[in-house]
């Protein structure tokens, strides 16, 4: 079982972290009072050593609507391995260890305008062994040895460095046409005043948004002796569409998204490329247990693909294809989640869930003078996945041979803010994943 470095997930989660803007109010309060909840972590594995840190998140503060997490780590120092390029062998044993620092804000409304939101985020990091998938397709073999310069993945220690700007748009459509942040009134954790809400025409009910984002990525491959890197810069639009009840946690309805990204192969960019993806996702609300407050049935179906990707057998990197991260690609805290982040990667992806949720009504810390942690409700999920990467936008094969996964979940409200612990089973193996926010 590989144990997911937790911190980065948390951290590139908060770059989507609200699909809508709104205001959570507490039904026994007037005014939405500023939550915070500060979480400390540790955990041992073979890629980091022991690691530890402590990630704040802060809702409510600045604006209302606005949600800020900052968080710092560090881990115990561990052999790390290099290619010597020039004698074709391995560098001797060299010690390192993981650290880093991320903080980010969400939903801040800029003060000229009534509908424009800013998130900005970005962090600074090194990790002893990334794995990196060179080749992704649906048909590579993991090998894991450290013995050789494998491309499937590339083990290597270095810099992962990231940062984006996004400014996005309410348009005054729907619950948004009067004003642009709807009121959300919740009672330990559920809404309350959206019983009208959740379903209904697409743009006419729900809330809808555009925006540009300016996104920046490096990675650094010290495992060769030349370090080569990976770089990406650009700006990706998109469009979203809610029509769930909650967005943070929704019982019915049904949300959309589509996106365009762009890396023009400026700066230090590795190259140009293109992608287009787009999501769906649907909620339905089922009958409750005697012992549970909230059940539901979650769908999501997702596909992307990349136009300029251009196949070339002489180059190890393909000719404008988005780096492993971007565009048509599968595994990690999202999509595939038994995988390792960006496992698999080609010119088109095909992707589909389904998660059973359910809330109980139990909740112990509720309630409890003594306890720091705002916690509105605990959540039980089992789901399963399958998805598939290919060299060519073609149904029929996107839906053969597909990887799958199944798994389960427990999740938190915490300072009106997702997070959740999963573990998920897979072709390759297993994996554990420590996050904010839904998956879809």
């Amino acid at each position: 079982m590989n144990i997911k470095n937790l911190f980065i997930i948390l951290l590139l989660l908060v770059s989507n972290l609200t699909a809508a803007e709104f205001i959570s109010e507490d039904v026994n309060g007037t005014k939405k009072q500023p939550s915070w909840i500060a979480l400390p972590y540790v955990f041992s594995s073979q890629s980091t050593g022991l690691t530890g840190g402590v990630v704040g998140i802060f809702n409510g503060y600045i604006q209302p609507q606005t949600t800020i997490v900052i968080t710092a780590f560090g881990g115990e120092s561990v052999d790390v391995k290099k290619y010597d390029e020039t004698r074709g062998v391995l560098a001797p044993a060299q010690k390192a260890n993981t650290k880093g620092l991320f903080a980010g804000i969400s939903g801040y409304r800029l003060p000229f305008s009534k509908r424009l939101f800013l998130s900005a985020m970005g962090s600074y990091a090194y990790y002893p062994n990334q794995r990196l998938y060179v080749d992704g397709s649906n048909d590579s073999k993991r090998n894991l040895s450290m013995d050789t310069l494998s491309l499937t993945p590339i083990q290597t220690h270095g810099y992962n460095n990231w940062g984006l700007v996004d400014i996005r748009y309410v348009l005054p459509w729907g619950e948004s046409k009067e004003n642009a942040l709807p009121v959300v009134k919740l009672d330990n954790g559920l809404p309350v005043n959206r019983k009208k809400s959740g379903g209904g025409e697409p743009f006419v009910t729900g809330q809808t948004l555009v925006g540009m984002e300016y996104f920046y990525k490096h990675m650094r491959i010290d495992k060769i002796d030349n370090k080569p890197s990976l770089s990406s810069n650009g700006l990706r639009l998109y469009m979203k569409h809610d029509n769930t009840d909650y967005s943070n946690n929704p019982s019915r309805g049904y949300k959309f998204e589509l996106k365009g990204s762009f890396d023009f192969g400026w700066g230090n960019s590795t190259q140009s490329w293109n992608a287009f993806e787009g999501s769906y996702s649907h909620f339905m609300q089922i009958e409750d247990f005697s012992w549970s407050r909230n059940s539901v049935i979650a769908l999501n179906f997702w596909s992307a693909y990349s136009p300029s990707w251009e196949k070339d057998d002489a180059k190890i990197l393909q000719s404008h294809r988005p780096p492993m991260w971007e565009g048509a690609h599968l595994g990690g805290w999202t999509r595939l989640r038994a995988y390792d982040s960006s496992r698999f990667s080609d010119k088109a992806a095909l992707y589909g869930a389904m998660e059973y949720r359910v809330i109980p009504k139990l909740n112990p810390l509720r309630g409890k003078k003594w306890n720091p942690f705002p916690i509105d409700w605990f959540q039980t999920v089992l789901f399963a996945e399958a998805g598939r990467v290919n060299a060519r936008y073609n149904v029929a094969e996107l839906l053969s041979d597909m990887k799958y996964d199944v798994g389960f979940s427990l999740r938190a409200l915490a300072a009106k803010v997702p997070v959740r612990f999963e573990m998920a089973f897979g072709q390759e193996g297993s994996s554990m994943w420590v996050m904010v926010k839904q998956p879809f």
